[in-house]
């Protein structure tokens, strides 16, 4: 029987130019962004995750894309205090402190990062989880995160797809001008906004698909992975999401893993990608902390390992996994010796 037979599979073609190994990977935008990104990080890819954390809205990760070409620096003025923590409103919780000028730097140390990153960038993957928006009523800006401050500082309303298109057309020829080569795919979270109301839910989902599709119109060599499209028509399924509901499980993410690595990346890449989880699954391996033949084995059967892979891959991002498990020879051999 086929694996297909009871469920609509949702076709994936192979993009136009695919992810070499060792091309440079930006992710920015929701959630579901960080679950990707993660991946491509764990598989020792040169990648960088939501340099302001999380994003969900398109206007937030607009926002966020022109500081980081601009290197729109903050300072302790654009902080907003609340319960002890100083927080940006443009900026994830990950950056709030006790401390401002702490929470300064730690922003600025980011911008400064994601700036060097972009440029030199070879993908940039966007993805939106939202087009509903909360605008500062004193501020009049929308702000990239409430921070739990009152809800009536806020003024809530959900963009419309003209608005996303009238912000991003602008911004991707600024990308362009600022990193040339930069290839660019627009992603649409799958997780979902419940707290919008399930109708308002789709209704912003709806928003952000059009939008998007309005812009691969306008422009070329613009992509799009349907990620959403996977999880809603393809899984479609509770057992896919976890125990909230909301968010895709692991399971689901390894599936629309699986697929964006058959179509987005070069067969090199996607042969490394296979063989470098056998070295992800020994660095997570938790010893049981005796020096045992078995696990000295073990250690130097992972760095043969990682030697082989550097040799076959010479752009695999490896030399960590090789002094991390080089040290652990290390002290084994020290205690061996003092034995």
């Amino acid at each position: 029987m086929q694996n297909n037979l009871f469920r609509t599979l949702v076709s994936v073609e192979k993009a136009a130019e695919l992810i070499p190994l060792g091309s440079p990977l930006l992710f920015i935008g929701s959630c579901f962004a960080d679950n990707i990104g993660q991946r491509m990080v764990d598989a020792r890819f040169p990648t960088l995750v939501n340099p302001f954390g999380v994003l969900y809205n398109p206007v937030s990760v607009a926002d966020a894309l022109d500081s980081i070409m601009d290197l729109n620096y903050i300072s302790e003025e654009d902080l907003v205090e609340r319960d002890g923590l100083w927080h940006s409103f443009m900026h994830h919780g990950r950056f709030s402190s006790h401390d401002a000028s702490s929470t300064v730097r730690s922003i600025n140390d980011a911008i400064i990062e994601a700036h060097d990153f972009l440029q030199d960038a070879e993908f940039l993957f966007i993805t939106f989880g939202s087009a509903f928006v909360y605008e500062h009523k004193l501020l009049q800006k929308v702000v990239a995160n409430c921070h739990k401050f009152p809800g009536g500082d806020f003024e809530r309303y959900m963009l419309e797809p003209d608005e996303l298109v009238e912000i991003w057309k602008d911004l991707i020829v600024r990308l362009r001008v600022f990193n040339p080569g930069l290839k660019i795919i627009f992603t649409v979270s799958p997780v979902r906004h419940l707290k919008d109301g399930a109708h308002g839910n789709q209704l912003s989902k709806a928003v952000l698909l059009l939008g998007i599709d309005k812009l691969l119109a306008l422009f070329e060599k613009l992509d799009y992975f349907p990620a959403y499209e996977i999880v809603v028509d393809e899984l479609r399924d509770y057992r896919f999401y976890d125990k909230g509901m909301t968010h895709p499980d692991s399971v689901a993410v390894d599936y629309i893993m699986s697929r964006f690595c058959e179509s987005r990346l070069s067969r090199e890449a996607q042969n490394y990608y296979k063989e470098v989880s056998k070295i992800i699954r020994a660095r997570e391996h938790r010893a049981s902390g005796h020096n045992t033949p078995a696990y000295r084995q073990f250690v130097s059967r992972t760095l043969a390992d990682i030697h082989d892979l550097s040799i076959r891959y010479p752009a695999a991002l490896l030399e960590q996994d090789r002094q991390w498990f080089q040290s652990i020879l290390e002290h084994l051999d020290d205690d061996e010796n003092a034995g």
